[in-house]
């Protein structure tokens, strides 16, 4: 449904930001290129303007997602605005579907291939370890909880459809674990 140019497969690919640039550098520039950097400049920025470098504005947003998911209707109306404002940032009204369906997959990418690391999902203060399916399991939840948990949430799923998507289809290649736990978050 969303084709991948070929010629993009290798920046999609890959996770980090300085070999994401240096790959997109080598393309000819034209207006999809032109679009690409743009996405990599609003990604890959200090917006709090703290002077750090190789920030992933994105996937820091995207936490936010999944916290703003754990505030209850209490704060409904705070939570609601600022998921907007989210989503404005991550460009999910852009006409370029194809464009961010892949950005949207290497984010989740990025995010997932965090929750394997030994302190992931740990538990009493990092004393117990968690097991693989545990981590498995754990991310299933926070790529949910950032995507289709909030937009349910906040009856934003047709706006965010190429998000949720994409996060979906990310993590089904994380683990064949991911759909029955998928599934049993969806209801």
């Amino acid at each position: 449904m969303y084709e991948l140019d070929l010629r993009l497969k290798d920046y999609y690919d890959e996770l980090d930001p300085k070999r994401r640039l240096e790959i997109l550098d080598t393309f000819a520039e034209d207006e999809s290129v032109k679009f690409l950097r743009e996405l990599y400049c609003e990604r890959y920025s200090d917006h709090e303007n703290k002077g750090r470098k190789n920030v992933d504005w994105w996937l820091w947003r995207c936490i936010c997602l999944q916290i703003l998911y754990g505030r209850g209707n209490f704060f409904r109306k705070f939570r609601d605005k600022e998921v907007k404002l989210i989503l404005d940032e991550l460009y999910v009204d852009d006409t370029h579907k194809n464009f961010l369906y892949h950005e949207y997959r290497n984010l989740a990418r990025r995010y997932l291939s965090t929750c394997r690391g030994a302190n992931y999902a740990s538990r009493f203060m990092g004393f117990r370890q968690a097991s693989d399916e545990e981590k498995v399991l754990k991310a299933c939840a926070d790529i949910w909880q950032m995507s289709k948990g909030i937009a349910k949430l906040t009856g934003l799923e047709e706006r965010m459809q190429v998000f949720i998507e994409a996060f979906y289809d990310e993590l089904m290649n994380f683990s064949p674990l991911c759909h029955a736990e998928y599934e049993r978050l969806n209801q």
